[in-house]
């Protein structure tokens, strides 16, 4: 069924770019934001610098969080509304530890190698599971791949989060997540009135009020970029808490004209910066396309055409049609 948020004047080959924007821009994010993770905030300019800083010393290693999404894309072109024991086995053949991964994570792929069943592992870890950003840093590839069904878009989000966090507020914003992605996707734009559409949806009360939150903090951006930057850190949070980094890439992603300004944006806002940054960058990538993003940062960056391939393929997916058993 084709969905209400779909943009009839976005062509094939403009929705093709998109799933590569998408996920050109969480690699830009990530490899970018990852030598600044835990920078205190800084104002937009001083953020571009921390830029040209990063991207005069590539070639950039991406980290955990591109890493776990290019497994997640490529488990979708098989098993498209995603199988827990599959999408274990192909996370614990990729996943490198030097990468960034934090130690809940370690933890818990420990818990596949000695056998648990991956319905019982992630609250074996943490009881309540975790609501952690680590199931939304990754889930760019599921909003490329159901962009045009968003209920099936966000049972498919539900479902590849709770593989790792199992918390109701980590697989709330992990589906926040993939819906503006999306949403992105489907109509070509991402801005205020998008914010309110993934808003809506939100499924925890905490959640939908702090994405209302950052819709209303977005006229404070276009009034003044540097105070903006220090209210959005303070009120939504930068933190590695989904509920205090989704909403706040969210913000970013709206509040940019382009790919490399919602990168930029996360870089001022310091905290958890190179999630924060991938998160922005899949949105905003996803809104205008991999046309958009500037050369010179594909190539400070590793494996953009590996990412860019798959981003293209899961589009093409999307296109063909539902993927029902």
């Amino acid at each position: 069924m084709a969905a209400a948020h779909a943009s009839p004047q976005r062509s094939a080959e403009e929705r093709v770019d998109a799933g590569a924007g998408a996920l050109l821009g969480t690699l830009l994010g990530d490899a970018i934001g990852a030598p600044y993770e835990g920078a205190a905030a800084t104002s937009p300019a001083k953020a571009r610098q921390r830029a040209e800083r990063a991207l005069a010393n590539a070639p950039l290693r991406y980290t955990d969080d591109t890493q776990l999404a290019l497994a997640l894309g490529e488990h979708l072109r098989d098993h498209p509304l995603v199988e827990h024991d599959a999408l274990a086995e192909g996370i614990l053949a990729v996943l490198e530890p030097w990468r960034g991964y934090g130690g809940g994570m370690l933890a818990l792929v420990d818990e596949w190698r000695r056998g648990r069943p991956t319905e019982e592992a992630a609250t074996a870890i943490f009881p309540d599971g975790s609501f952690g950003n680590g199931a939304a840093m990754r889930i760019a590839p599921v909003g490329v791949r159901w962009a045009d069904e968003p209920w099936r878009l966000g049972d498919v989000a539900a479902r590849s989060a709770s593989l790792t966090h199992a918390h109701p507020l980590g697989v709330d914003a992990a589906v926040a997540q993939a819906t503006a992605v999306g949403v992105a996707a489907a109509r070509g734009r991402f801005g205020a009135d998008e914010v309110a559409y993934v808003a809506q949806r939100a499924q925890q009360r905490l959640l939908g009020e702090l994405l209302r939150t950052a819709r209303s903090l977005l006229s404070d951006h276009e009034a003044d970029a540097d105070d903006a930057v220090v209210t959005v850190a303070e009120i939504l949070g930068t933190d590695v808490a989904a509920q205090h980094s989704v909403p706040t890439a969210i913000w970013a992603a709206a509040a940019a004209g382009d790919v490399a300004e919602a990168v930029t944006l996360a870089l001022a806002l310091g905290g958890d910066v190179d999630t924060i940054a991938a998160m922005a960058g899949a949105i905003r990538g996803a809104a205008d396309g991999a046309a958009t993003v500037p050369g010179d940062w594909l190539a400070a960056v590793e494996e953009p055409d590996r990412v860019r391939a798959l981003g293209e393929a899961l589009a093409r997916d999307a296109l063909a049609g539902d993927a029902s058993p």
